[in-house]
């Protein structure tokens, strides 16, 4: 078998179309969490969240409480650690990490999927922090079930890695399963990692994209807003964040 080709600089702007945002005519940005690592900024369409699968609790879970005190349910899932940084009546932990398949000490998307479905709610949330193992487990995760989720909110990782056509490959299919029922409308870098360059083109580490599903909103134009925007914070207070467009 050959070899898969080492993707161009052509295809790396490519893949990077896939999270670039778009403005929203009906919905505004709004900041839910701390003013730190443990925000994000997103569509005001969150007001109505009712339950929220949060993926990688680790120790702040900043947005998690916002929205609990709000009245949504929070189903929480990380293998990593014992349960939330600090207790609330509406947190469901479950020491598990997200799988491609329910087995050990993970859950199958499926899995996770069928526990939001049965609390009954309308307008559900997705958000997932797994330190780069999102490519693999958004493979193993049918584009059916992200649909149901009105915002989706990660942070991916491991950019580069880019250079390397089968971990290119993983992450262009991901981003193309993210773009199927949803547009990006935010995007934000975390300085806790730096820039590096591949084929050229300057991609910061680790990133934060927040998504809103096609049918809540018109998306007339790619959004001209800076990046970082007026509600974005650095992830690390003591280091300045990352401008994405200088030029």
């Amino acid at each position: 078998m050959l070899a898969q080709a080492k993707p161009g600089q052509a295809q790396v702007l490519d893949l990077l179309k896939l999270i670039r945002p778009w403005t929203m005519r009906a919905n505004h940005k709004v900041r839910i969490g701390n003013a730190f690592d443990g925000g994000y900024v997103l569509p005001s369409a969150i007001a109505q969240c009712d339950a929220v699968v949060s993926i990688g609790v680790g120790h702040d879970v900043s947005f998690d409480h916002v929205l609990a005190e709000r009245g949504a349910t929070i189903l929480q899932y990380d293998h990593t650690v014992q349960g939330p940084p600090t207790p609330h009546a509406r947190f469901r932990f479950h020491k598990l990490g997200w799988g491609t398949e329910t087995a050990g000490l993970f859950v199958s998307f499926a899995d996770i999927h069928a526990q939001m479905l049965a609390l009954g709610a309308h307008h559900p949330m997705l958000k997932f922090d797994i330190e780069g193992a999102e490519y693999t487990a958004l493979e193993a995760t049918s584009a059916d079930d992200l649909a149901a989720y009105e915002i989706i909110a990660c942070e991916v990782h491991d950019f580069d890695r880019l250079s390397d056509p089968v971990f290119f490959a993983g992450v262009r299919a991901a981003f193309e399963k993210l773009n199927t029922h949803h547009v990006p409308v935010h995007l934000h870098a975390n300085n806790y990692q730096s820039v590096v360059l591949v084929e050229g083109v300057p991609i910061p580490k680790v990133l934060e994209v927040a998504f809103l599903r096609r049918d809540l909103d018109s998306f007339t134009s790619l959004s001209t807003d800076p990046i970082p925007g007026p509600l974005d914070r650095p992830n690390h207070p003591r280091l300045p964040d990352i401008c994405m467009n200088p030029f």
